[in-house]
């Protein structure tokens, strides 16, 4: 078995073989697909592979991996012989990372398939879009706050508050600029998550447990799809408890000897799947059903917040119940399912790519350019 350290930064790879008299063979290349692709060359099923998850560890792997090596991307928080080293650099690194793996001392991380991480970029992609709109929808307030101007509708954003800020005649001419450019900045966001969220549809209707999870109330398809792009193979959890602790819905403990503490939740883990329970819950706890009974009572002892991310945690281990058993949500409504799923069926279509875009852009720029030459004077 040969092994090899890799220590991958922004523009070039360390790495480090170990050889079979225990020496280290140190080598360089650039982080570029093209130089990834033929140092892969050089591998085999023979051939086992280390190196830190970083931002492009899902394309190094699927490369590497496709010439059937065995690749581990190493949890770099938990590789503590690096993160400790006294003398820390580039080879360094490479080669405890390569000794660490012949030893079998490296702390893996999970590698979700190409599909769930598709879905993951997309999921947050639509989450950053979301959070811009947010963000836009600030400013137009800022504008509205900054001259005292009354809101006549309870709905800024609804079609008549849209035709309000249009026919506001009250705003100086730079102010109307700013409102005006911001209104075209949402509307594009708002059309350009319209059609993610159709593809993502799309990709729900094939997705093996997306409508048992719309049985669920407060999970409509965006958010099955979260949970299960978030969670990945349901088999790595041996209990409901490790899927908790995986996604920081657990208490965090401070123990010695006989004295034990406990305070708020670790939330060390996945946060978009940690943010989507809470908000599942918020939904889940309004419904009839052991969930809300659960959350009621706690709310009397500990108040809105503490219940309601415990809510979440009971979701989560209903969840997965659900999955190691491949059973139905207990207090399930099945004519709301049936709408979930007509509605998922209704709304997906297919996300279209401009591939004429890179042209509409560089023409753009030549007008552009072109309008704002200045002719040099004549001789």
């Amino acid at each position: 078995m040969r092994y090899f350290g890799l220590d991958v930064h922004k523009s070039y790879c360390e790495g480090a073989e170990l050889l079979s008299d225990n020496t280290v063979r140190r080598f360089r290349f650039s982080n570029e697909k093209k130089e990834w692709k033929r140092f892969a060359k050089e591998l085999d099923g023979n051939c086992k592979v280390a190196l830190e998850a970083t931002g492009n560890a899902s394309m190094i792997y699927d490369i590497l991996t496709a010439r059937g090596a065995q690749v581990v991307v190493v949890n770099p928080i938990r590789t503590r012989a690096i993160a400790e080293a006294r003398i820390k650099t580039d080879k360094v690194d490479a080669e405890i990372l390569v000794r660490l793996l012949a030893a079998d001392f490296v702390c893996a991380s999970w590698v979700a398939s190409k599909e769930e991480r598709e879905l993951r970029t997309l999921l947050h992609h639509r989450a950053a879009l979301k959070k811009e709109v947010v963000g836009v929808k600030n400013r137009i307030h800022a504008v509205l706050a900054s001259h005292a101007i009354k809101v006549p509708v309870s709905d800024l954003f609804g079609v008549k508050g849209r035709q309000f800020l249009r026919e506001l005649e009250e705003l100086p001419g730079v102010e109307k600029i700013v409102l005006t450019s911001n209104l075209k900045i949402l509307e594009a966001l708002e059309e350009e998550i319209a059609a993610i969220e159709k593809e993502l549809n799309l990709r729900a209707i094939d997705l093996p447990g997306v409508e048992t999870f719309l049985g669920i109330p407060g999970i409509d398809v965006l958010a099955a799809l979260t949970i299960l792009a978030e969670i990945g193979d349901i088999k790595r959890f041996a209990s409901a408890k490790k899927l908790a602790s995986f996604s920081g819905l657990v208490p965090s403990v401070h123990q010695s000897g006989k004295t034990r503490y406990t305070g708020h939740i670790t939330k060390a883990g996945r946060s978009m799947l940690r943010w989507i329970l809470i908000q599942v819950a918020q939904v889940a706890v309004r419904q009839p059903g052991a969930l809300r009974d659960f959350y009621l009572r706690l709310k009397k002892r500990k108040g809105h917040k503490i219940a309601i991310v415990a809510a979440a945690r009971k979701l989560l281990t209903i969840i997965w119940a659900m999955l190691t058993k491949n059973t139905e949500y207990r207090y399930l409504k099945e004519d709301l399912r049936q709408k979930k799923i007509r509605r998922m069926h209704k709304r997906a279509l297919p996300y279209k790519v401009d591939n004429d875009l890179p042209q509409k852009i560089t023409s753009l720029i030549g007008e552009e350019q072109t309008m704002t030459e200045i002719p040099s004077p004549a001789a």
